[in-house]
């Protein structure tokens, strides 16, 4: 009697045993597929989050001390300085502190790891989104006149400059004649949040920026969220040499002596929302620094 050829029962468990092993491979490998792009798109976000932040502060900090006509440093009527009363038609609305947005005088001031225009100047409103400035991190105050040039508007500061004079005005009058130029008035204050907009305990580069309306404001928004660090160095020219490059490096606050103030250095970090295995809080960070040559002639320090 002829038999039926079948599996015996230990061929059915190799076999088994070798489809698993093929399974488990798949899956594994599929797993460091995904894992392998999430840690690209993590790296891709936080250079999204650096390039954008790196870019605001570069334009900011090389525009700052530009009077439109006027050159640099320009004495400006109706300045006033740091912490000094502002004139009643120039006032600013908010709270921030007198004359935060008219030290045109220092239009580029930093505080070291402190939410202040300058040490020992606190900023007076309240960081936003929940009140939380990052505790490390430093504040850069920027004033300059606007790029391009701007229609009289009352309730806006605004500068009307020619190329030997300038003043502030907030009721769009003009006294310099056909030959002035009028320009916005832009003040920043950037600094960074323990919190986002919408989340508690992400952090987010942030700027209080002088806005117009019924009266002249400081008004809040979020520029990048995942931003949990700023750091500024300021980098100083001695003057008793013939060059203009940077010769050291001091901390907002520091030692200037009579050295001239040519140009910023940035460092910041940044934050992945993309959860990754391996990382601390299994949050991806990354830090990064750039260094900025001032256009304008800054303060001393």
């Amino acid at each position: 009697m002829k038999r039926t050829a079948g599996l015996t029962l230990v061929e059915m468990l190799v076999a088994m045993l070798l489809v698993l092993a093929v399974i488990t491979g798949s899956i594994a490998f599929v797993a460091r597929g995904r894992e392998a792009h999430r840690t690209s798109e993590s790296l891709a976000r936080l250079e999204e989050a650096l390039d954008a932040a790196f870019a605001l502060l570069t334009e900011e900090a090389r525009l700052s001390g530009y009077l439109g006509l006027a050159p640099p440093g320009t004495p400006v009527l109706g300045a006033s300085a740091l912490g000094s009363a502002e004139r009643p038609d120039l006032a600013v609305a908010g709270g921030c502190g007198p004359s935060l947005a008219l030290d045109l005088g220092a239009p580029l001031t930093a505080a070291d790891a402190a939410y202040a225009a300058v040490a020992g100047f606190p900023v007076a409103c309240r960081p936003s989104p929940l009140g939380r400035a990052a505790a490390s991190a430093d504040t850069l105050v920027t004033r300059h006149a606007s790029v391009g040039s701007s229609r009289p508007e009352s309730g806006r500061l605004q500068l009307e400059t020619t190329l030997r004079a300038a003043r502030l005005a907030s009721d769009g009058s003009a006294i310099f004649g056909t030959e002035a130029r009028r320009h916005d008035l832009e003040s920043s204050v950037y600094y960074v949040s323990a919190d986002s907009t919408g989340r508690r305990n992400w952090p987010s580069l942030r700027r209080k920026r002088l806005v117009g309306g019924t009266r002249p404001a400081f008004q809040d928004e979020e520029l990048v969220s995942g931003i949990a660090d700023l750091q500024v160095s300021l980098g100083l020219d001695a003057p008793d040499d013939p060059d203009i490059s940077v010769d050291r490096w001091i901390v907002p606050g520091g030692p200037a002596g009579d050295g001239q103030l040519r140009a910023l250095r940035f460092e910041l970090e940044a934050w992945s929302d993309i959860p990754e295995r391996g990382q601390p809080g299994s949050v991806r960070r990354k830090r990064a620094a750039r260094v900025v040559e001032l256009r304008n002639s800054g303060p001393q320090p």
